[in-house]
């Protein structure tokens, strides 16, 4: 379930009842785009923009009150996740026309394809924003081959099982961005790796017939330079591309081994090694760290659900083994 409350209310840019300001303002955060209140005499028009920028990808909240029609033509430069979280709009991307509403559908904007939307009175939406080259690199990756066009159908259903998944990982990724001192680069990473992917292994889209052909299964050899490689770097910024080139092979290949050969995904195999390297510090902890100080620097991004996944692996709290080891 996403944010009942208005998110993001620490990042605000954009908060003015004049339309023309507002197209400038939020035009300057996303791209030029036409912006038109409907009615002769457009009341409640009240556009606010709170907006939290990441790694290949920004958090954004945008309403605007009133009913308005927007026209930003073609992205070009990124994909637009548009989840509502109230109200409804109607989107048309290329030819694909989408009803979307809060709890029953999104919508995804690719940008090569042009886009036109109203937004109905009351529509509130959250925004990922993905640049374009962070999606076409991470389907490179996975399919072993150049980076090309992406072009994803509209319409996201949010009832589905992967619509339920996309809308969870949503929440991890705008919980990250409320608080950004405490999300580490590499948790940063992670998530949005695990947005790409989940958006490209989950919904139809131009590249689906290549990234649904069967792959050759690597032998063990690569999944241990894999793990070779999150061992060494499991603290930083890696992304699960960087993992696959360290292993000479395609992305989705190497995610297919991991399965075969250790019975576990590639991020479920990132957080087992992020857990052993937690507990290790936490026997042997620097002078004055705490549980938190050791859980960022070992990559995790939110110290509930290390100390969680802590607790599940080793049987006890990280604070009681901290303790012990003083």
């Amino acid at each position: 379930m996403l944010h009942a409350d208005t998110p993001l209310q620490r990042f605000k840019l954009v908060d003015t009842t004049e339309p023309d300001r507002a197209r400038e303002e939020i035009g300057r955060i996303f791209c030029p785009h036409f912006l038109d209140p409907l009615g002769r005499r457009p009341e409640g028009f009240h556009a606010r923009h709170n907006h939290a920028p990441g790694s290949g990808y920004s958090v954004n909240f945008v309403s605007y009150g009133a009913s308005v029609e927007i026209d930003p033509g073609a992205l070009n430069a990124f994909f637009l996740l548009q989840i509502p979280l109230k109200g409804s709009a109607r989107v048309r991307c290329g030819t694909s026309l989408t009803e979307v509403e809060a709890g029953r559908f999104a919508s995804l904007l690719s940008p090569t394809l042009p886009t036109r939307m109203t937004w109905n009175r009351g529509c509130e939406k959250l925004i990922l924003l993905i640049e374009r080259q962070a999606m076409e690199a991470q389907l490179a990756s996975l399919v072993h081959r150049p980076k090309g066009t992406v072009e994803f159908e509209t319409g996201i259903d949010l009832t589905s099982p992967a619509g339920r998944a996309l809308a969870r990982h949503a929440e991890l990724v705008l919980s990250a961005a409320e608080d950004p001192a405490s999300a580490p680069p590499a948790y940063l990473a992670l998530l949005r790796d695990g947005l790409t992917t989940l958006m490209l292994s989950g919904f139809p889209h131009s590249g689906s017939a290549a990234l649904n052909q069967p792959q050759l299964l690597p032998a063990p050899a690569a999944v241990r330079r894999a793990e070779e490689f999150i061992e060494a770097h499991a603290g930083e910024a890696i992304a699960m591309a960087d993992i696959a080139v360290a292993a000479g092979v395609p992305l989705r290949s190497l995610q297919e081994a991991f399965k075969r050969f250790r019975g576990q995904t590639l991020s479920e195999a990132i957080l087992s090694t992020r857990l052993d390297q937690f507990h290790r510090r936490l026997k042997n902890p620097p002078p004055g760290a705490s549980v938190a100080d050791i859980a960022f620097d070992c990559g995790f991004g939110h110290l509930g659900r290390a100390a969680s996944a802590y607790q599940a692996r080793f049987g006890e709290a990280p604070s009681r083994t901290l303790r012990h080891h003083r």
